[in-house]
């Protein structure tokens, strides 16, 4: 219980708006979201936040690059640099965010066991080991008058059928927890083939990915709060910068 509530906490969700550099630069919309488009002669590169709204950590785009040159050009997220309040932001890339993946699954499945283990012995304790009370008061009319009297008893009733069953309710539930916890590590990963790799584009080809910036973001979101892109390939160098907003508070 302690840790449902710790992980239902209030959460902040912001937006991220596209500022285009003219003239080089454009912003198409798409269902509300801007893309940021710049062409020139041997490239086309599109940026746009991958989510209308998102939490404040991890802020996660969409990049496209279209080669419109006469050679092949490899395109990865070693290309891209990002800043977020004017300081460097490292960009995931694919090997490092499935290994994030597998080792949180991993470091949730160690605790769900040690907390399921230990209230499926207390939950066995607790039902085996059942403790009755009673309270009794009375009186006795004789020669010498009445005499009152009161007491208790307690009986302590042991009963290991009762244990085995509570026990395996509360590891059955536990047993749910480590089956959610590996469907929420396999969205978390076929979310994850979405990010940008490694890719040779040919002429006249285009190739698109998502960046999760690491270890961003600040979770207070402030005014003027800009992360910045800059795109280096075929020998260019493009800016990219979006404005966060803050949308909700939930």
């Amino acid at each position: 219980m302690a840790a449902a509530v710790a992980m239902t906490g209030c959460s902040t969700m912001v937006s991220y708006t596209g500022k285009a550099n003219a003239p080089v630069q454009t912003i198409k919309y798409t269902q509300g979201v801007g893309s940021v488009i710049e062409k020139n002669e041997v490239q086309e590169i599109f940026m746009y936040p991958t989510f209308k709204m998102q939490g404040t950590t991890m802020p996660t785009f969409t990049i496209g690059y279209a080669n419109n040159s006469n050679e092949p050009v490899n395109f990865t997220t070693d290309n891209v640099k990002a800043w977020f309040r004017g300081q460097p932001v490292p960009i995931y890339t694919y090997t490092e965010r499935i290994a994030e993946i597998k080792s949180a699954k991993q470091s949730q499945q160690i605790a769900l066991a040690i907390v399921g283990g230990l209230a499926a012995g207390a939950a066995a304790y607790g039902a085996s080991h059942q403790t009755y009370h009673s309270n009794y008061s009375g009186y006795v009319a004789g020669r010498g008058g009445v005499t009152t009297f009161a007491g208790a008893n307690t009986v302590r009733v042991y009963d290991p059928l009762a244990g085995i069953v509570a026990g395996a309710a509360v590891g059955s539930v536990a047993g749910l927890g480590m089956q959610q916890l590996e469907f929420n590590a396999q969205t978390q990963e076929q979310a994850a083939n979405s990010i940008l790799q490694a890719n040779t584009v040919d002429p006249l080809r285009m190739v698109s990915g998502e960046l999760i910036l690491k270890g961003c973001c600040d979770a207070f979101p402030q005014p003027g709060d800009t992360i910045r892109f800059e795109v280096t390939a075929n020998g260019k160098t493009s800016v990219f910068q979006f404005e966060r907003l803050k949308v909700a508070s939930r």
